[in-house]
């Protein structure tokens, strides 16, 4: 039997990486609402998970479960907990040719909040099941590369269904390819072809659509000390026959997306992730344009302490969404946070950390704006 690496136990053929976490969180928006009618409260989180790996020549098989219990001190109502269950093939069929599959199924809450729904009185519970697929055609130095990928998922809503959570149920099945042509030795050029396709359980229900991306981009992997990817082009998204006759209306527009790795130091990493995309609605209008930015700075202070440093900015644009408070405009909100996390690790094992985060959202509709404070102590072991 080979041994084991660090943090691990061998199971049978595998190797076992568990891992538990123990956190305590004071928010001072629970349920994400204007300050007049928000409440704090404290909540302990328990999140265990482990990952069981095996190899067998340049193969590599994983399962992993993370699981999520959530305990409110005083709203006993949203107690939550969530269980994710993962398993994936890495495979190298030989020098040319590579596939990658996934098999997901999620048992999890939207809290409450997060959905443009009436208020429901407990977080919003679903269960998703879903398959990805990619296959990659090209050897490492070929000039050209293909890569073709899929994927289907399926979410049921579990309760609130009265309150509107029923009208959310869909399956999603997307597909597309992208085409990669190296203009510089670790730099590609990218022309990617994509759609999703969204259809909705409720025979009544009217936002079924099909959502199609076509982007042209960069592609580049070690170039000194930046690694990334960028694409921009066209989105179309078309609603079905029974949408349009609803009064629902398609949408083309600009859409990106993009995420790049700097590395200054070996102990320091600047991750940037941006997109530019359309969501379906969740209860408000035909749809959200979205536009996101994201940054995230890690560093390692000493061989024990480092810190992570966060910060977003994002917009929304509800279609056909009007605010009467705003003149009949369609709603917008502008929602930014900012973080910071630092971890201690006392022993190879064991780590203690602290992390505090700042959100707010200003939207033309009142009744969406809010701010949230967010602090938490954590401690998570490993073997």
């Amino acid at each position: 039997m080979a041994e084991s690496p660090p943090g691990s136990v061998p199971v049978g053929p595998m190797f076992a990486y568990p891992e538990i976490e123990l956190s305590v969180k004071r928010d001072s928006n629970i349920a994400l609402v204007p300050d007049a009618t928000r409440k704090a409260d404290t909540i302990w989180i328990l999140r265990p998970s482990v990952r069981l790996e095996a190899k067998k020549g340049v193969n590599i098989y994983d399962l992993t479960y993370r699981g999520e219990y959530g305990r409110f001190e005083s709203q006993s109502t949203d107690d939550y907990e969530n269980h994710d269950i993962g398993a994936n093939a890495n495979l190298t069929l030989d020098a040319r040719n590579h596939l990658k599959l996934g098999l997901q199924y999620q048992d999890k809450v939207d809290p409450r909040g997060t959905l443009n729904l009436a208020a429901t009185p407990t977080p919003n519970q679903y269960t998703q099941t879903g398959a990805t697929g990619l296959y990659t055609y090209g050897a490492e130095d070929a000039k050209g590369k293909l890569e073709l990928d899929g994927g289907y998922y399926d979410k049921h809503y579990v309760n609130n269904r009265a309150l509107g959570t029923s009208a959310l149920d869909h399956n999603n099945t997307n597909y597309g390819g992208t085409f990669l042509w190296r203009v510089m030795p670790k730099t590609y050029a990218t022309f990617n072809l994509k759609q999703s396709v969204h259809d909705y359980v409720e025979s009544t229900n009217t936002l079924d659509s099909t959502n199609t991306f076509t982007l042209v981009g960069l592609r580049w992997e070690a170039t000194a000390a930046t690694s990334g990817k960028f694409s921009v082009g066209n989105l179309k998204k078309r609603f079905e026959s029974t949408g349009k006759a609803a009064g629902r209306s398609d949408e083309s527009g600009l859409a990106w997306e993009g995420a790049i790795n700097w590395k200054p130091r070996k102990y320091s990493t600047v991750d940037f992730i941006t997109q530019r995309t359309v969501n379906d609605s969740t209860g408000l209008g035909d749809y959200t344009r979205n536009q996101t930015q994201q940054l995230l700075w890690t560093h390692a202070w000493t061989s024990r302490v480092s810190s992570k440093l966060s910060g977003s900015y994002a917009t929304d644009k509800f279609s056909k969404a009007p605010v009467a408070a705003a003149g009949g405009a369609d709603r917008e909100d502008t929602t930014q946070s900012i973080g910071l996390k630092i971890d201690y690790r006392m022993k190879r094992w064991l780590t203690f950390g602290t992390e505090y985060t700042y959100g707010v959202r200003d939207s033309n509709d009142n009744n969406s704006d809010y701010k949230r404070n967010q602090l938490m102590l954590l401690l998570s072991a490993t073997l």
